[in-house]
């Protein structure tokens, strides 16, 4: 059970991860792709989406746990204690 929590955390935290490494690393590629010459600024932004990628991913892991934060995120408050149920009773579905 240990493993299938660890696998599930993991692929949570590489979701995290992925978004600022990401966004930052497709501006790196097009910044690359305008002038040869911007390699080292390529570089250096690449670096920056890495390490803020991480910094967020362990951010979210140490503040809010990442299964409660993702839970949170695609929870859905409009149907929350709705019982399907008690609506058939009430419109006198059987």
């Amino acid at each position: 059970m240990r493993v299938f929590f660890f696998l599930i955390n993991t692929i949570y935290w590489l979701w995290l991860f992925i978004v600022p490494a990401g966004i930052l690393g497709i501006v790196s590629v097009l910044l690359y792709l305008k002038s040869k010459d911007n390699l080292p600024f390529s570089i250096i932004i690449t670096l920056v989406g890495i390490i803020l990628g991480i910094a967020l991913a362990e951010y979210i892991r140490k503040r809010y746990g990442l299964d409660n934060f993702f839970g949170s995120i695609h929870s859905t408050p409009d149907i929350d204690g709705v019982d399907p149920l008690e609506n058939k009773k009430r419109n006198g579905i059987n």
